[in-house]
């Protein structure tokens, strides 16, 4: 009898059960569905940018497969009392969206991630 190859959806779930979201450049993990947060109502964001760019994101309360770059600016940030940097891949330097820390510490959450849709997926 031959071998069949078969596809395991739990294979891209994290050890909770959890959808994983991969980097679209290098399929390196990102972070996961349990780490959505809502934010100003919701955890899924669409904003258009000075350039005129539509940016449709998540909010995630962490993202271990990102790293933050850059001095934080309040200019144009989409949510008031949070300064932005922006957010790369941790393991190839693609643009993934962008890192928010609060200016004051009462603000809840101290920080959060704002990932683009389009430059994540999950299978």
């Amino acid at each position: 009898m031959g071998h069949l190859d078969t596809y395991d959806p739990m294979e891209k779930l994290g050890g909770n059960g959890n959808k994983a979201y991969q980097c679209v450049v290098c399929d390196s993990l990102i972070t996961y569905s349990d780490r959505l947060i809502t934010i100003q109502g919701s955890d899924r964001h669409l904003f258009i940018n000075p350039h005129g760019i539509e940016c449709d994101f998540h909010t995630f309360s962490s993202c271990p497969g990102a790293v933050a770059i850059g001095e934080g600016t309040e200019e144009y940030s989409w949510f008031v009392g949070y300064q932005w940097r922006m957010a790369f891949c941790r393991n190839c330097g693609a643009h993934l969206g962008w890192h928010y820390e609060a200016i004051s510490q009462i603000l809840r959450p101290l920080d959060f991630w704002g990932i683009l849709i389009s430059n994540i997926h999950s299978e």
